[in-house]
């Protein structure tokens, strides 16, 4: 190969990776924040940004006045000995699980296990691998299991337990998790992709986001 082409070659290199470097898209792509409170009303928010403008906000985790299936134990202990702060990566349910499905699925949940091992030991003294998100029921997960409708119930229950056993479980509300499960399946194409990242935030910020999600239900409704 002559100079001139090595010049050529080099130049062309050098550009690709400063547009790499430069280009705001591609250097905020791929990104899941879990902005944590250690509130038992307000838990936290989930941001997601996938480049190019695709980005998910406002995916707000329910407390303690939640119906239905929701871990008040894990958000008390958020609240009692801080947020494990870190950084994350998407995860797969551990064989056994026994989990339904191997990927992300509507009514699932989405896993985030820690990178560092001071992390890993954190969660480790708590019996758990990482945090999980999940919404307020898992039927169509249960309906795989069994062809008993009169059994729906208790496997949906039974997947929640098993949930909860090996994670910290963050809760979201259905429409909010059916939403959230849309935008992520149509932007990844490999877990792998994602940078996950848990921080602490102040509790104001996030209740001024999440306190009006009560004040839209008809008058009379039961929070969900």
């Amino acid at each position: 190969m002559s100079n001139s082409s090595t010049k050529t070659v080099s130049t062309l290199v050098l550009f690709i990776v400063g547009l790499l470097l430069c280009n705001p898209f591609i250097a905020n792509a791929f990104k899941i924040n879990l902005q944590l409170t250690g509130d038992i009303n307000f838990p936290g928010i989930l941001k997601m940004n996938a480049g190019m403008d695709k980005k998910f906000d406002r995916l707000c985790f329910l407390g303690k006045d939640a119906l239905g299936m929701i871990d008040l134990s894990f958000l008390e202990t958020l609240a009692a000995h801080g947020i494990p702060e870190g950084d994350y990566q998407v995860a797969h349910a551990f064989p056994d699980e026994r989990w339904p499905v191997r990927s992300f699925s509507p009514n699932g949940a989405l896993r985030f296990s820690p990178l560092s091992e001071l992390q890993s030991a954190v969660f480790k003294n708590l019996g758990k691998s990482g945090l999980a998100i999940h919404a307020k029921d898992f039927f169509p997960l249960a309906e795989k299991l069994t062809q008993n409708p009169k059994m729906i119930l208790f496997f949906n229950d039974q997947l929640f337990d098993k949930l909860m056993k090996r994670w910290g479980t963050l809760r979201v509300s259905n429409w909010d998790m059916g939403r959230f499960q849309d935008f992520y399946k149509r932007n990844t194409q490999s877990i792998d992709q994602w940078k996950v990242r848990v921080e602490r935030v102040p509790l104001d910020p996030v209740k001024s986001i999440c306190e009006p999600l009560k004040v839209q239900r008809k008058p009379g409704a039961e929070p969900e």
